[in-house]
């Protein structure tokens, strides 16, 4: 982290100075250093000013605490120098907001924001990997993307680092422009609009809106990286003060065609060679994977990086090397068969994006195809509508076995099962008879099948996925 003086951190919590400079911050006792600053969050299910003491017994440098939710029973029970250590605000989740934006405003390093209704922490993977051939790069972890992972990702910048990638989830109006005011990104990265948290927003209009903050957020020297042709996003490109880089894979004919644009060639089993072309030039990558949902991310991270003023084409070795976070989509060999975990995150489109994918896979190593399917989760009050067409799109594309789970399994099933043609199974539980779906598939699957793990994260099917690979009964 770039250190804050005393003057710094007191003036970026609105405070008098600081009894310490602050060299480190942490909102967990387990992973606090020495001399880092301990901030006392409030969730739903914890409560931060219960481990004030702890914080200070493992060499915390002081502690940000909350009026009238702790911070008068912390001063109860703390030492008298301890005491003196104590920073009372009225919000300890805005304190650490405001602190990591005092961190980035003494940062050069550039910010690349990402969102988007899916793929975005794909895409925020592969920047990472492809500006890491040129920038010393930060990036956000797992999906720390929300009101606390983006500050504690801002606050690890220290003075090393050129280039920062910031994934921002959003679940309402006002979130993301709660973050970029922190952030500050000079490139915003849109990677769509799609029929996620359509039960708090209401419609895809308003989806737009939410993720349109990003681009509102841009100054006149900041770039909006957005796909082609996304009519939802034109007005808001036209509000925003930066100017716009398209993305698009394998367009069809555009006028103006896309700035960046990705061609899929001769792929094989596991690996595809992506031609990518922008303004100035052209290259060829060898991509570690097939899945066109990760193509599409591949040239959207070729944008935000072209974006960013980077060598594109040097960029684009890293594509070799990507790391992407468990659940997107990893695919293991186990038990003679083929498992696709993709059980991080689920809405209909990458739902069928995922299924398209499996057919591939499976003509490909001749196995069959197996969809494990579970609860996509916010779709408002046509949720069992959109459960049912994905249903009725698996049997389309010839899917042959399916298992739903969840409250909106039932529907799911039987639109396949009736839209199915020739011999195919289809079983449904709720999510409090996984262990039973799970011995049912078992007794389904033959060796050389492709199955494919999909739902939203709170539905647990990472559960069945390490079933399916270890063995380890589902709980």
């Amino acid at each position: 982290m770039i250190p804050l003086s005393a003057d710094e951190a007191g003036y970026a919590l609105h405070l008098p100075p600081l009894r310490q400079d602050v060299t480190g911050v942490s909102a967990d006792t387990r992973t606090l250093r020495p001399g880092d600053l301990f901030v006392a969050l409030i969730g739903e299910r914890f409560n931060g000013h219960h481990y004030v003491e702890a914080a200070f017994a493992v060499g915390a440098s002081g502690a940000v605490v909350q009026a009238g939710a702790g911070a008068e029973q912390v001063q109860s029970v703390v030492s008298a120098p301890e005491r003196d250590r104590l920073y009372v605000v009225p919000d300890t989740l805005v304190a650490l907001g405001d602190l990591a934006r005092a961190v980035r405003q003494k940062s050069s390093a550039i910010v690349i924001a990402v969102t988007g209704s899916m793929g975005k922490t794909g895409t925020k993977d592969l920047i990472r990997s492809m500006a890491g051939m040129e920038r010393v790069v930060l990036a956000t972890e797992f999906n720390l993307n929300n009101e606390v992972g983006v500050p504690l990702t801002l606050l690890q910048i220290d003075r090393s680092t050129e280039l920062v990638v910031v994934e921002m989830g959003m679940r309402g109006l006002g979130q993301i422009q709660y973050l970029t005011r922190m952030a500050r990104p000079q490139v915003g990265v849109v990677t769509n609009v799609a029929p996620v948290h359509l039960e708090l927003l209401g419609s895809m209009e308003a989806i737009a809106e939410a993720k349109a903050e990003l681009l509102l957020a841009l100054e006149g020297s900041g770039v909006c990286v957005v796909p082609a042709g996304e009519d939802l996003l034109r007005s808001w490109l036209e509000r925003s003060a930066a100017k716009a880089v398209s993305f698009g894979l394998d367009p069809q004919e555009r006028n103006p065609p896309p700035d960046v644009v990705g061609r899929a060639a001769l792929r094989e089993a596991t690996r595809c060679l992506l031609q990518v072309s922008w303004p100035e030039g052209e290259a060829e990558v060898v991509t570690p994977f097939t899945a066109r949902y990760k193509m599409q991310n591949t040239v959207a991270a070729a944008a935000a990086c072209y974006a960013a003023g980077l060598d594109l084409e040097v960029c684009l070795n890293g594509v070799a090397g990507v790391d992407f976070t468990p659940g997107r989509g990893d695919e293991y060999e186990a038990g003679g068969r083929i498992i696709l975990d993709d059980s991080y995150n689920a809405n209909p489109q990458a739902t069928v994006a995922a299924l398209s994918h499996l057919m591939e896979r499976a003509e490909e190593t001749g196995g069959r195809p197996v969809a494990v399917l579970g609860d996509m989760l916010e779709l408002g009050p046509d949720a069992a509508a959109y459960h049912a067409e994905v249903g009725r799109e698996a049997a389309r594309l010839g899917i042959g076995t399916l298992l739903a789970v969840g409250s909106y399994a039932e529907p799911m099933a039987r639109a396949f099962l009736a839209e199915a043609s020739g011999e195919v199974t289809a079983d449904w539980c709720g999510l409090d008879a996984v262990r039973q779906g799970a011995a049912l598939l078992m007794e389904r699957l033959q060796p050389g099948d492709v199955v494919l793990v999909k739902a939203s994260r709170r539905v647990g099917l990472d559960r069945l996925v390490q079933y399916l690979i270890s063995g380890t009964p589902v709980g």
